[in-house]
């Protein structure tokens, strides 16, 4: 559990980072400085309502403040340090080729699809865009009832809350993918 202390550092950091001024923030979160400065203090703890509205006057998602550890501006993905798992909708393996960063919205995954087995997708739906380009092989995608057959070089882009899933389209060779997936803010 992080401490009010550490919320308060992060805060200022950012704050100071995109050089606002206690002021600034006050103007555009509608908190006062003084209640500002007592959090970054760690003086006091922000409720729920005042912490979503800093982030919002920060640019940053209100999550950045309170996960455990704080995450880079910038992240790198070594070749090295990929990891590969097992897919549930399909046969084959997902790597991921991005880690979060604060308000980050999209990730990537470099996917390996075994030959298909089934002459179906398992279809699931959620909020949010996500987006594929074939690097190898075949890969059938259905997304609202209907059928695309993509192959190398070809690319896709959806808006996920579609009943969506994909396969590799062949029963013999192995299919190749990177695939985008980002969140899409519901109002």
């Amino acid at each position: 559990m992080i401490s009010k202390d550490e919320i308060g550092k992060r805060i200022k950091k950012v704050r100071e980072a995109q050089h606002f001024t206690l002021k600034n923030v006050e103007a555009k979160a509608g908190i006062s400085a003084t209640h500002i400065s007592e959090i970054e203090r760690g003086k006091t703890s922000p409720t729920i309502g005042a912490l979503i509205r800093i982030a919002e006057a920060l640019n940053r998602d209100p999550a950045y403040f309170i996960e455990d550890a704080e995450l880079e501006d910038v992240s790198i993905v070594a070749f090295e340090d990929r990891k590969q798992c097992v897919l549930e909708r399909c046969s084959g393996t997902s790597e991921m080729l991005t880690k979060s960063i604060p308000s980050g919205k999209i990730n990537a995954q470099l996917l390996t699809l075994a030959p298909a087995r089934s002459e179906k997708a398992r279809l699931h739906a959620h909020e949010g865009d996500e987006a594929a380009l074939v690097l190898q092989g075949q890969v059938r995608f259905d997304v609202a009832g209907k059928g695309y057959e993509l192959g190398e070089g070809d690319s896709i882009y959806f808006i996920a809350n579609q009943d969506h899933g994909y396969l590799n389209a062949s029963a013999t060779e192995q299919a190749k993918m990177i695939w985008f997936a980002s969140e899409r803010k519901v109002d």
